[in-house]
């Protein structure tokens, strides 16, 4: 460390950024500060550490994966603002900008006892977002967001089509991170082989209350092919096996005699209903463009619309990221952003192995591809970092 700050400053981010959201605060009116500046869009969690991030700057030590990003970032930035002039930038600085500047400040903060107390902080929220999804399931009613101002109301749904809102207000937002998460705590040494099943348990029954299909069959799937080897090798494979069966048998049980993750069951993976079709029917978009507009620059944000009533589909709203990044910046951007992120990703995710590693990358671009996520503002790289840090034995 090189004589950094008291790392409070970037505690209380983590701490605002997971638990006061934007669904939170929204109780407390912050939709008109959103109304008022689109900035707060992002979050006070997230504003709060780019701010952190900017005050430590000069102390802190850059290395050469964030170098490199900040160097295309520069570039992208004039690209898209000078050359294009394009200046709705607000969901690509949460996206793109924001896990850069968190890596940053992680790696300069990599101690053991900033790591354990950014830990409790996560597990705090973990269990504050399990809690409230449940609760939220059990009333079928939103505690947080527009339903918390009587904008939706429960009885207009059927018991397996409620899906909890918790923390961060879309029922996708919530599975994805909590998928984000699990691997982690399954991979934590630090705990016993019970403790890791049961906050596994306690996630997956809040997956089914978040009634994301693909986050579900992900996270099971993650599951298996984390203990697969360790079952194999360990000396308690007989309690292990028993464990699992028991926990099998509960989530089948959710699954088919309750209305627990209902979407799953009641409208297939995927599925007929509009949202599983959103996700194909607006590959047609292709139809109606030319490739060669789309090879580095791509075109303004507002364009987007006018192309999709040129394809007769303007009634669909665009779930798939990688075709909103190829519109906005191009494909050769596209290209580079996903090229220069692998060497951060790898910074993180190599304490955990190449074979967990691969794992854990491979379901988190399943399940950022599986919505519009990244491309509307989401900062599930930055969470993806956060998670790999918290539960990680090795410092640097």
């Amino acid at each position: 460390m090189n004589h950094l700050p008291s790392p409070k400053l970037l505690l209380w981010g983590i701490f605002l950024y997971l638990i006061v959201t934007n669904s939170v605060l929204s109780v407390l009116g912050y939709g008109a500060l959103i109304d008022a500046n689109p900035i707060f869009k992002m979050g006070i969690g997230t504003i709060f550490i780019l701010i952190t991030f900017a005050f430590y700057y000069k102390k802190l030590r850059i290395r050469t994966p964030e170098k490199n990003m900040f160097w295309l970032i520069a570039i992208m930035l004039f690209i898209n603002v000078i050359i294009k002039g394009e200046y709705q930038i607000t969901n690509y600085v949460t996206a793109i900008i924001f896990p850069v500047c968190l890596s940053c400040l992680l790696t300069n903060y990599n101690d053991s006892l900033t790591k354990h107390k950014i830990q409790k902080i996560v597990l705090l929220f973990f269990y504050i977002e399990c809690g409230l999804s449940i609760l939220e399931r059990v009333l079928m009613l939103h505690l947080f967001g527009n339903a918390a101002s009587g904008d939706e109301t429960a009885t207009t749904l059927e018991s397996y089509e409620f899906r909890s809102n918790a923390l961060w207000g879309h029922p996708l937002t919530n599975s994805a991170l909590t998928t984000f998460l699990l691997p982690f705590i399954l991979l934590n040494e630090e705990y016993s082989i019970k403790k890791r099943n049961l906050l596994w348990s306690l996630g997956m029954l809040s997956l089914l209350c978040f009634n994301s299909r693909m986050a579900i069959v992900c996270s099971a799937t993650i599951y298996i092919l984390i203990n697969f080897k360790s079952i194999i090798h360990s000396r308690y494979k007989a309690q292990i096996l028993l464990g699992i069966s028991i926990i099998t048998i509960s989530f089948f049980y959710a699954l088919f005699c309750t209305s627990l993750g209902g979407r799953l069951l009641n409208l297939g993976l995927y599925g007929s209903d509009s949202s599983s079709l959103a996700r194909t029917e607006i590959l047609e978009i292709f139809s109606c463009v030319n490739l060669k507009d789309f090879i580095f620059i791509g075109i303004p944000y507002s364009e987007i619309d006018m192309i999709q009533h040129k394809a007769g589909l303007d009634y669909l709203i665009i779930e798939n990221p990688w075709i909103i990044f190829i519109f906005r910046y191009g494909i050769l951007q596209t290209i580079a952003m996903f090229l220069f992120f692998i060497p951060v990703f790898k910074k993180w995710l190599n304490p955990y192995g190449n074979y967990h590693a691969i794992i854990i990358a491979i379901f988190f671009i399943i399940i950022i591809s599986s919505s519009n996520s990244l491309a509307v503002g989401s900062t599930s790289i930055a969470q993806l970092i956060l998670f790999a840090y918290t539960f990680s034995n090795s410092q640097t």
